[in-house]
This record gives structure tokens, sequence and C-alpha cells, in this order.
């Protein structure tokens, strides 16, 4: 006996898809509330690097990630209902990119400039939308808890030659939301390292102890 492709035993109860998916979405939801809860404005709107992306931009980039993803779902989910339902099949491109996508970054991506931030907007900004998206896209996946998640094929807002289900669609997007907030969360812990009483001794020292011979010669 198979679901979705998969072996199942036959006492197994069947997997509630749209729970499993809707459980990854709260997840990263609350996550990122932890995080702006707990983080100084400042702190948030502050990039760790020249060429690494703040808190903020992250979540930025997370709330682009799923304005895009939202429509491309919903018209899977149209044309699902206008269909027989076809018959579940395993998506090895969609396994790969979820896990491609699992924290710690395994492969670094170049971000597309549709989903590149273009400002650090404050905290509670930033919170706000994310978590609106993130509404929308458990409402679609409780509004498709009748479609056949495993057979249903979408094409990734990412790479328009890549196409993998619906299923697997959902999976991607919570992968790549605990990517990006583990990355927000260590970009928090590297700035916060220069705002410690520990930081702006060393950083005072380093001032005003005067050149050595060598760098003076």
């Amino acid at each position: 006996m198979t679901q979705g492709g998969y072996p199942v035993c036959p006492h197994m109860a069947p997997i509630d898809i749209p729970a499993q998916l809707t459980s990854e979405l709260n997840q990263a939801t609350q996550r990122a509330r932890t995080l702006v809860e707990t983080t100084d404005g400042r702190v948030f709107t502050v990039r760790p690097h020249p060429l690494s992306w703040s808190a903020a931009e992250c979540l930025a980039h997370l709330t682009l990630t799923g304005k895009a993803f939202v429509p491309v779902i919903q018209d899977a989910i149209a044309k699902a209902k206008t269909r027989s339902k076809k018959r579940p099949h395993i998506d090895p491109i969609g396994t790969a990119m979820r896990w491609l996508m699992e924290p710690p970054a395994r492969t670094r991506f170049r971000t597309a400039a549709p989903f590149v931030p273009r400002a650090a907007r404050p905290k509670f900004e930033a919170w706000a939308e994310f978590a609106s998206v993130q509404s929308q896209l458990i409402y679609e996946a409780l509004e498709a808890s009748d479609v056949e998640f495993r057979s249903v094929r979408v094409v990734s807002v990412f790479d328009k030659r890549i196409h993998y289900t619906m299923y697997w669609a959902f999976r991607i997007i919570a992968a790549h939301e605990r990517r990006h907030l583990w990355q927000a969360e260590q970009a928090v812990g590297e700035v916060m390292k220069r705002f410690t009483p520990a930081a702006a001794v060393a950083q005072t020292q380093s001032v005003a102890q005067p050149p050595s011979s060598a760098s003076s010669a």
C-alpha cells in the first residue's frame, strides 16, 4: 500500500497533509515573532557584515518570496479542482530542493533581483508583513484540503525551469523560511557582539593603543 508514492503500513493512519504543512508555517511564524520581540530595533536592521543581510532584510526576503508563491499556489489549486484526480508520485526534485534549503546553509544561491530586499524595515513592520503573507499561505494549504498535494505540480518562483509538486512547494517554502530565520538569528548574534561591554572596551583600547614600532617603521 502506498500514499503519495511512498510505502505505507496498512494499519498506519494517513498523514494529515494540510495540518503538517500549516504546522511548519506556524512554527516559522512563531520563530520570527520571537526574534522580533527579543531583538533591539537597531540591532534588527544592522548588517553583521557589508555583504550579509540584516535580520530585517532576511525577513523582508521571506515576505517577497511568500508573496510570489501565493498566486502560483492559488492557480495550481484552482486548476486541480477542475481536473480529475491524478495518481500521486514521488518527487525527487522537490525532495532535493527542500534538503538544500534547510539550515545551516549547505549551498549558497544567488538571489534573483525580485527577491532582494530594497530596504531594512523597522522590526514590527517587517514582522506584520511577513505574518500576513504566512496567513495567506496557511489559508491556501487549508483551502487545498481536498486536493491531492502530491500530484498537483507548480512552477518554482525561483527558477521557472524547475517544477515540483504542491506538497513539496509548501515544504520548500517552510525550509526556505527556516534557512533565512536561522540566518537572521546569526546576524543578530554577530551584531550583538559589537554592543557588549567587552566589545566596547576592546574597541576603545584598539583606538587608544599607540602604533607599534613595526607598524610605524
